[in-house]
This record gives C-alpha cells, structure tokens and sequence, in this order.
C-alpha cells in the first residue's frame, strides 16, 4: 500500500509548483521563455506539459493565451457552463446541476471515437480574484479516477488578459488499455489548449455578447 501511494504521489510535486505560481497573483511569475512569449504575441497557445505526465496513469500539465479581451470578459466565458459544448472540442454535455453560493455541479460528457468519458466536477468561483477551481465529485457516476485544475486570469496591458490552465487528470488502466498511452497523451495535450479555445470564441463573432 505504501509503494502504490508513493508511485500516486510522484506527480503532485509538479503540479503543486504550478498552482503556487497562479496563486501568486502576478503573471510575472510563471516562467515562460522567450519562445513562448514570442508565441503569446503571436495569438497562439503555450502548453506546458509536466514532465511526469503518463506516469502511473497521471496525466497534465498547463495552458496560457493572451486573449484580445479584458478579465470581466473572459470572466464571462469561463462561467457560460452551456457554451462550453460550442467553445471546447469534443465535449458533448457541459450542463450545471446545482449552485450553491460559489459554487457549481456541472456534469460533463467527453466524447470521442475510441472512448466517452463522463463525470461530475464542482467548480468553485472567486470573481475577485478570477480563479477558477474544478474538481471531480467522486460520488456521481465517474469513467476517470480523478480530475482537478484551476483557471486563473490576469490583466495585461491594452485591456488584454492572460488566461492559464492547469489541470490534472487521472485515467483507469481500462481507459489506458483502450485507448492507449500516446492517445491518452495526446487528449491531454488537446485539454491543456482551452486558453486557445476560449481566445478564439470570445475574439470571434461569439464574443459579443460577453463583451460591454
């Protein structure tokens, strides 16, 4: 039992020094380098994969984009839990459940050719300081063993805002076996470009109802 814990807890470290930087409060502090800021200007989505990814069935890593929009906006975005089926490939079901003050039951559906994945996550709202946590709810029916990330927004100059994503997520050897390790890989790398998704949904025709 004490090795199977310490092989699950190889991964947090990583995941930990992340959410230290977005809790921090200053995008400065997230340690990009000059190509990835080059990309950031350039309109296109910085991932950062976690170098333990794939291990022991944990996957994960964090997304950035520098979206053409102010925090209150993209504010709006992260929380329209419907239009995420429209903003978000594959996903076929994002529809809130219950609220409670800050927070929100959301049940998800992930569609995909080789497998679906269904879940329940809580997210957790801090409109001051736009952060965003989710978290799977292990009671409801659940196709991953677990899930969390958190959404963080900072403002830049000229109105613009830096969104950032990290997420972390946990896949049954079932789900591993099915779709296989570079697949499973590959939809996480796919997850961690949201930043760019929701960039192009709120820059686009869509984003005008968002906007002021």
């Amino acid at each position: 039992m004490q090795n199977k814990m310490k092989k699950n807890i190889s991964f947090i470290p990583w995941f930990a020094v992340i959410f230290t930087l977005l809790l921090s409060g200053y995008a400065s502090a997230i340690d990009f380098t000059a190509a990835e800021k080059i990309k950031l200007k350039q309109g296109r989505t910085v991932v950062k994969m976690l170098p333990t990814s794939g291990q022991k069935g944990f996957y994960g890593g964090s997304g950035y984009a520098l979206i053409n929009a102010t925090v209150d906006e993209v504010w709006k975005v992260l929380t329209d839990w419907p239009a995420y089926t429209e903003i978000l490939p594959n996903t076929e079901v994002c529809a809130p459940v219950s609220k409670k003050g800050n927070k929100t039951l959301i049940k998800m559906k992930i569609g995909h050719p080789v497998a679906n994945v269904r879940y329940h996550v809580e997210a957790t709202e801090n409109e001051l300081e736009k952060s965003l946590h989710f978290q799977l709810i292990s009671k409801y029916p659940h196709d991953i063993d677990s899930l969390t990330g958190y959404w963080r927004l900072f403002p830049q100059s000229g109105g613009r805002t830096l969104a950032a994503y990290v997420v972390s997520v946990k896949a049954p050897p079932g789900i591993i076996t099915i779709a296989g390790d570079d697949l499973a890989n590959r939809a996480v790398g796919n997850m961690l470009k949201f930043p760019g998704y929701i960039k192009r949904w709120i820059e686009g025709p869509n984003g005008k109802k968002y906007r002021k």
